[in-house]
């Protein structure tokens, strides 16, 4: 039965932030491959008011940075880059 499983393919990784160094930081970070291309993402968490199709105070993450990895400098890292290292153990 397993011979039949279809193959997952690995887009990406979505890693919540939980050692933010500064309030502003992002809650989520991560990076994706869109038609061959890495992008990098940043969201924040939010809440939801319950106006819309989620109920009152159900959690959920808006998108506020996504951008190819090549257009990003490599000698200047910004305070939202993603760091491996800021993970915590």
């Amino acid at each position: 039965m397993d011979d039949q499983k279809k193959e997952r393919i690995q887009l990406g990784i979505a890693i919540p932030v939980s050692n933010k160094a500064k309030p502003s930081a992002y809650d989520l970070k991560g990076s994706i491959i869109v038609d061959g291309k890495n992008y990098r993402f940043g969201a924040y968490m939010s809440e939801a008011k319950g106006n819309g199709k989620m109920p009152a105070g159900q959690k959920y993450y808006y998108f506020h940075r996504v951008e190819l990895m090549e257009d990003a400098a490599p000698t200047v890292a910004a305070s939202t880059d993603f760091d491996p290292a800021e993970l915590e153990a």
